[in-house]
């Protein structure tokens, strides 16, 4: 976002402190002083443990224009322009979104339990061979996140793909409204975020909030597989204006995905029996994926020879499905994130790859709630279904990953207390013809597992 202070101001419909000239321009916003450059609007949040006010002289000092400042904060600083607003997180999505509706462009929301990030990537790789593109960067899909991806976008951008995420009933209620795609998805619904919502059917519901926003005769596309998505989509009540479509592996469906085939170059599929894309990703489960991308693709008018380019030319999103060789060794690392859904969707990836040995390291899942224990139980339970030499797990709740594997599967099945003693039992692997799946949520932060293995090439 380039605009003058003044405008800003206007935007805010906020009060100033004129420390300088408001005619000037400021060069995108920041809320962490340590990355603020020249030019740049700084916007001091309030955190779990910080108060960003406390930064603004690093922040001035690194080059900031102009400040937001919450009225009730003492001692503003005399150097720049003060924007005086009663709460900064609400300034941030208030001038998020009126840049976005200054903004002549197509948006599109993602959603979904698993899978939007990575149909976020398929989706800007696709729309790039068209439109000026941008997309949200790394996970910044909260009530932070979303805003500063708007106003990250530029002036002459065409199409933006914009991800959002939820934990709560609400929440993506209040991130749409802010957002006002014209084309709507849903990836999917797992038991991501079960602690707080406390049923499959709020989160379904959590999830279908994403039309709210939706713009008046937009369009919808969610996965048509999940009966808990379909039996919220039909609850809600939806504006006649707006299209619907759905995409999976069942008909009927208006994005019917078969004939699913994967190699370490990716995966190929076809839609609709009428025509195979191959998607430069790994993982069966990105084919459907692909399929809602394609969808809203084709409902902004890029073709066929289009989109298969784009399948070709998507920027990954790290840390989800990436292969890495190390020696002998090729790791799976989808160390992102980790629930029931996605763990068992891991697994498929790596069952499709001929490989006679295969270890599975597997991390506690969070945020699972009461039941935590026995959907830990199950995924141990589950494992019977692949075939893995070894499971190895790391985490309190992962114990159980282990006691149900022991108790179903022949593997052998080994709990690690740290990180640093998992990593010495995976070295001497790395010299053999092996396959190493790493899973685990992000709290657990399993990359830096692969990253170490990876000093060892």
């Amino acid at each position: 976002m380039i605009r003058s202070i003044d405008a800003i101001i206007r935007m805010l419909d906020a009060d100033y402190i004129e420390n300088a000239d408001i005619e000037e321009k400021v060069y995108g916003v920041c809320i962490d002083s340590r990355k603020v450059v020249e030019g740049n609007l700084y916007i001091p949040i309030h955190g779990v443990n910080n108060n960003g006010h406390d930064y603004v002289r690093q922040a001035i000092d690194n080059g900031a224009k102009a400040v937001l400042w919450e009225r009730n904060e003492p001692n503003p600083p005399q150097d720049v322009v003060v924007i005086l607003v009663e709460d900064t997180t609400a300034a941030l999505q208030k001038l998020a979104e009126s840049y976005r509706h200054q903004l002549d462009m197509k948006v599109i929301g993602i959603t979904g339990s698993n899978g939007k990030t990575s149909t976020k990537d398929i989706l800007a790789g696709i729309l790039s061979q068209h439109y000026v593109t941008q997309k949200t960067m790394g996970n910044f899909n909260n009530e932070i996140g979303v805003p500063l991806t708007l106003l990250s976008l530029s002036e002459n951008v065409e199409a933006a793909v914009v991800e959002m995420g939820m934990e709560n009933l609400g929440e993506l209620s209040f991130l749409t409204n802010m957002v006002k795609p014209d084309i709507a998805i849903i990836t999917n619904v797992g038991c991501a975020h079960l602690e707080n919502l406390g049923s499959m059917e709020n989160i379904a519901k959590a999830k279908v909030e994403i039309v709210e926003g939706l713009n008046d005769h937009g369009l919808f596309i969610y996965n048509g597989d999940h009966k808990l998505l379909d039996d919220a989509v039909k609850a809600k009540m939806i504006p006649g204006t707006i299209r619907i479509k759905t995409f999976g592996k069942e008909q009927p469906c208006d994005g019917f995905v078969d004939h699913i085939r994967q190699d370490e170059t990716g995966v190929s599929f076809s839609l609709n029996t009428e025509h195979v894309y191959h998607l430069d990703m790994i993982g069966k489960h990105n084919a459907c994926n692909a399929a809602a991308a394609i969808l809203a693709a084709k409902a902004l008018g890029l073709s066929d020879e289009e989109i298969q380019r784009g399948l070709h030319s998507i920027e990954k999103t790290g840390l989800r499905n990436e292969l890495v060789r190390i020696k002998q060794a090729l790791i799976l690392n989808d160390s992102y994130k980790s629930n029931p859904n996605s763990a068992l969707a891991a697994m498929d990836t790596m069952e499709e790859f001929d490989y006679d040995y295969k270890i599975a390291v597997l991390g506690d899942m969070l945020e699972l709630g009461d039941t935590s224990d026995m959907i830990h139980y199950t995924l141990g339970k589950d494992l019977v279904a692949y075939q893995v030499n070894e499971v190895l797990t790391i985490g309190e709740m992962a114990r159980y990953i282990a006691q149900g594997a022991r108790d179903h599967t022949q593997a052998h099945v080994q709990q690690f207390e740290t990180k640093e003693e998992l990593l010495a039992y995976l070295l001497p692997y790395l010299d053999k013809n092996c396959m190493i799946l790493v899973k685990g949520s992000r709290g657990m932060k399993l990359d830096e597992v692969v990253e170490e293995l990876t000093k060892h090439k």
